[in-house]
């Protein structure tokens, strides 16, 4: 009887380890180094935008590094992750390149305009090894909820590994890339 009792608080206790390192952050942790762009002197004081998280669907919605697989499969690379969220960090990134790009940009606008983003792709395709950035970028009137402009920006770039730093640096710079774009699109719409 009290083997009984010790056998089920040690697989009690196992149980609790394994969810316990289920539960563990990344090991490697990466952040996204926002655009670079022309530093304008002023920021247009007409071109404020609210800046909307993106939206995004598991698991690109998470801190994982995504990967596709040739077949079309998605899974994540283990141990290695974003510092945050990829929307919440990708949001921050975005308003930085657009302050640098002359855009008055902000969590909380007041010019009744706000830049509403969807990640399509955020990943590295494995069968062409390339990091891809897909974002659909629109500008909305903040009281109606109408699309002033609209584009699907996307970028990709080289990913020799897909592993650890090697992937994260791929997307870095696709995101660097997307992001420019993104900044000099919203610029010439306002």
């Amino acid at each position: 009887m009290a083997w009984g009792k010790n056998a089920r608080a040690l697989v009690c206790a196992a149980f609790a380890l394994c969810a316990a390192g289920c539960a563990q952050p990344p090991s490697q942790v990466f952040d996204l180094a926002g655009a670079s762009v022309p530093t304008h002197r002023s920021v247009r004081a007409d071109g404020a935008l609210s800046i909307r998280e993106p939206m995004a669907v598991s698991p690109t919605s998470s801190n994982r590094i995504v990967l596709r697989d040739a077949d079309g499969s998605v899974f994540v690379l283990p141990d290695v992750g974003w510092s945050a969220p990829l929307p919440r960090l990708l949001r921050e990134r975005l308003i930085e390149s657009l302050q640098k790009a002359d855009v008055g940009a902000a969590r909380i606008g007041g010019s009744g305009r706000a830049l509403a983003t969807d990640i399509r792709r955020f990943e590295i395709d494995v069968a062409r090894n390339v990091a891809v950035v897909e974002i659909y970028v629109r500008i909305l009137d903040e009281n109606t909820g109408a699309a002033r402009a609209a584009q699907n920006i996307s970028a990709e770039t080289f990913a020799p590994a897909h592993t650890g730093a090697a992937a994260a640096l791929a997307l870095t710079d696709a995101a660097a890339q997307a992001l420019a774009r993104i900044a000099a699109w919203a610029r010439s719409r306002l």
